[in-house]
């Protein structure tokens, strides 16, 4: 591998692709591999060659592909294929899953099989290893995810892959643009800014006056036996002294100030992007990476935008002053004093070269161990439940270890950089002492003028050095940059359109025309959706799971557009209406109601903010929910817990209804609401329901058919199309899929009463 795409290959891997390998595979694979040859990627494929569901590991080095099967605690290699002989690779597309095959001369070799749950990853590893093999696909990768993958793993501009943590492309990155849109969060404290920067200038130059007295200590005061200029000069200076710590007190709390405004600004900016960015953009994002942003990496802002910026200037403004003061003094020792500026500058600009992709590294290693961390705690009860602490400790500390290497990496150019830096300061301070001693026995230089430049040399060094140290932190704040612009520079894939219509009175008229959507391109998921809910009526939407009944209710709210076709709410395209306009119209019920972490009242008043306790209850009565919350340990002001785990399934239920009632909507969507609890609660539930779909359009999504008796209209949905549609009766007639359907629930509903 020659070394320009192992650097780029470098670049792409990341945690996603490297699983920590079971202690047998690893110990077979040490076998397999030479002393010098590098693991790629580790990958643990889930189905079996024969179709049948097992764990299979996909290893691929720097010399060969390889797959290996474990069977009694020991491993062993099923496929094993050297570099030399693959000629292309090829992600293949099944039903429910997919396969990476590897195509040699002679034949066709199918490696890991695995099901669309890891599709993204084999996906991803199949973009990083292309680059291995001795011509690309022709076929453009028509895998899981096929071209609309390979689209949105490339750079529009360079046509370099795009890093698997963000969407935009480092090499294209304007770093002067970024830096601009740093400086600009300093606007809204321009004036508190300049200020701090004029303090810092002048704590900088009461800094350097001292140097400059203990010359006029040394030649007017003390080798004279000056005692009355003695006291003069020492006064002075306590003054100096003085004067500068009141000017660091200030300075301090200004810049303190500064950076914690900055911060809450960039981070509230963030926030409220977050909120308008489409479901595609988060479906895409773990929580732990989105969360990454908002936290770690504005932190890591806050001192370069607050601070840095203006110390860079400092330094800059510090060197050139003391420049001027020594070479005034004596221009030959100045001019040595500047002798090892030029090594300094080279090696800070190699050191920044080298640091840079270390610290991408590091913040990948970061996200990722956050997004354990996002996965884990909140489905801790899922952990315990099926005793996976175990499993859960070992991948917290693999990426743990995965960041230790990276962040060892970092610490190995910190530990090689500046102690070499030190090294050429100490030998231009040597090269000045040593002249300039020479000078003062030969009388040509008098010895304060010598302790004057010992002292502002430490002190020209020293901005230099920090100079330097600016470089590292610029780049830890571009690395950061990166990542909070990419979120930033986001577009909504769902907007207003111009104009965007705001209906003085909403019917609840509901049409689907000729509706067409896909996810991918290529695959569609909804096909020639065509109907009619008038104001009122309640569509029962059933079917398979799969068949597309979520994705027609989510086209409704607009969280998609349709790629072909129009849906209408009284006769207006949902894309002419304002987004804001349109779900205040549409309430919705889930099979898993989400509460948040807060008081009951404050769940069920979340769609209506300024709702009064009067409000809040009858709602509450009308969803069969006051009983319960006035028998809660502090009735409406219990605090349910994060996402409502201190209370039961029903109850969570009629607390989101309850917030479907307050809010009064046209629409209603009924997702599963009734079907993960007991009779009676369902009872409770259903009750609840007949009163809040009352005299609105309601889609209800169901399972229990028996459940959408009282419907005007049943939608059967299957592989995307509507199969079916009519009432209960029509239906159970009609002897198609909805009849055997019921049937099917109906001897069921036997064998558990048996």
């Amino acid at each position: 591998m020659d070394e320009t795409l192992r650097k780029e290959i470098e670049r792409l891997l990341d945690a996603d692709v490297q699983e920590e390998l079971p202690e047998a595979v690893e110990a077979e694979l040490r076998r397999l591999m030479a002393d010098d040859e590098r693991r790629l990627i580790s990958l643990c494929a889930d189905i079996t060659p024969d179709g049948e569901y097992g764990e299979r590991w996909f290893v691929a080095t720097d010399r060969r592909l390889a797959m290996l099967a474990t069977e009694n605690g020991e491993a062993r290699v099923e496929v094993e294929l050297p570099w030399t002989h693959v000629r292309r690779l090829r992600l293949r597309d099944f039903i429910g899953g997919g396969s990476l095959e590897v195509i040699t001369e002679q034949e066709a070799v199918e490696l890991p099989r695995f099901s669309r749950s890891l599709a993204p990853q084999f996906a991803r590893a199949y973009h990083i290893l292309r680059r291995l093999t001795s011509e690309e696909d022709a076929t453009g990768g028509k895998g899981p995810g096929g071209r609309h993958m390979q689209r949105a793993l490339r750079c529009k501009t360079c046509g370099r892959a795009l890093p698997r943590w963000s969407e935009i492309c480092p090499f294209c990155m304007e770093r002067a643009k970024l830096l601009r849109q740093l400086v600009s969060y300093l606007g809204p404290y321009k004036a508190i800014a300049i200020t701090g920067f004029v303090l810092t200038v002048s704590f900088s130059l009461l800094s350097l006056l001292p140097a400059y007295l203990t010359r006029m200590l040394i030649d007017n005061v003390i080798v004279p036996r000056n005692y009355a200029g003695l006291w003069r000069l020492l006064f002075l200076l306590l003054g100096i002294y003085l004067l500068r710590a009141a000017i660091g007190v200030v300075r301090a709390y200004i810049m303190e100030w500064i950076g914690a405004h900055v911060v809450y600004d960039m981070r509230v900016q963030v926030y409220d992007h977050l909120q308008i960015l489409s479901l595609g953009f988060f479906s895409r994002k773990q929580t732990g990476q989105i969360m990454s942003r908002v936290t770690n990496d504005i932190m890591r802002l806050q001192y370069f935008i607050a601070e840095g910026l203006q110390e860079i200037l400092v330094n800059i403004f510090t060197v050139l002053i003391i420049c001027v003061m020594l070479f005034v003094a004596h221009a030959k020792l100045a001019a040595l004093t500047l002798l090892p500026i030029p090594l300094i500058g080279v090696s800070t600009y190699v050191f920044g070269v080298l640091i840079h992709p270390v610290f991408h590294k590091v913040w990948r290693r970061m996200a990722s161990l956050t997004a354990v961390l996002a996965d884990a705690i909140p489905g801790i009860r899922v952990v315990k439940s099926f005793a996976q602490e175990d499993r859960e400790s070992r991948r917290l500390r693999g990426r743990s270890e995965e960041l230790l290497v990276q962040e060892l990496n970092a610490a190995k150019l910190w530990a090689l950089f500046f102690p070499l830096f030190g090294l050429t300061t100490a030998a231009g301070s040597l090269i000045v002492f040593g002249y300039g001693s020479l000078q003062v026995m030969q009388g040509y230089m008098t010895l304060g003028v010598l302790v004057m430049f010992m002292q502002l040399m430490w002190q020209f060094y020293y901005p230099v050095q920090m100079l330097g140290e600016m470089n590292h932190r610029i780049q830890h704040a571009l690395t950061s940059a990166e990542r909070v612009f990419e979120v930033l520079d986001t577009s909504p894939e769902i907007l207003d359109a111009d104009g965007s219509l705001k209906l003085p009175e909403v019917r609840g008229r509901v049409e689907f025309r000729d509706v067409t959507f896909s996810y991918e391109p290529g695959k569609p998921v909804l096909s020639d959706i065509d109907f009619v809910a008038e104001p009122g009526e309640v569509i029962g939407l059933v079917g398979p799971s799969g068949a597309g009944k979520s994705t027609l209710v989510h086209l409704l709210s607009r969280f998609y557009d349709v790629d072909d076709g129009q849906v209408l709410l009284d006769g207006h395209d949902v894309r002419d209406l304002s987004l804001h306009f349109l779900r205040r119209q549409i309430g919705v019920v889930l099979q898993e109601p989400f509460l948040f972490h807060g008081t009951v009242s404050e769940n069920i008043g979340y769609g209506v903010p300024n709702a009064n306790p009067a409000e809040i209850i009858a709602a509450a009565k009308a969803a069969n929910a006051h009983d319960f919350i006035v028998n809660l340990p502090h009735g409406y002001d219990t605090v349910v817990g994060e996402r409502g785990q201190l209370l039961s399934g029903g109850e969570r239920q009629r607390v989101s209804i309850a917030r479907a009632i307050l809010m009064n909507p046209r629409i209603l969507i009924l997702d599963e609401a009734t079907s993960s609890v007991d009779t009676e609660t369902e009872m409770l539930i259903q009750q609840a329901l007949d009163r809040l779909v009352w005299n609105r359009t309601t889609f209800a999504i169901a399972h229990r058919l028996s459940t959408l008796r009282k419907a005007n209209k049943i939608i059967v949905m299957e592989h995307g199309r509507i199969a079916e549609m009519g009432t209960h009766n029509e239906l159970l007639d009609s002897d198609g899929l909805y009849s055997r359907l019921c049937k099917l629930q109906a001897e069921l509903s036997k064998v558990r009463a048996w």
